[in-house]
């Protein structure tokens, strides 16, 4: 399973997270990368930064936006119980 989070240069807030998100990737044996979104097709771009998507077997699981360690932690803890 791969978490993906889509940053923008220059975004204070995903600099901020990105720490948190690698850390608790981690601890959670889940691959971790990220994707400048000026480097993605305009029509793909999310609507705000950062947005994260978790991977299983190239499907998409859960896709979501913002910088809630709250929110973070109850996708996984849902997706990661099946």
């Amino acid at each position: 399973m791969e978490i993906v989070m889509i940053k923008k240069k220059g975004c204070m807030p995903c600099k901020k997270f990105e720490p948190f998100v690698k850390e608790t990737a981690e601890k959670n044996s889940l691959e971790f990368r990220t994707i400048m979104g000026e480097s993605m097709p305009e029509k793909l771009q999310p609507p705000y930064y950062p947005f994260f998507y978790l991977y299983k077997d190239k499907s998409v699981l859960e896709s979501w936006g913002g910088v809630s360690e709250k929110k973070l932690l109850s996708v996984l803890k849902r997706i990661l119980k099946k």
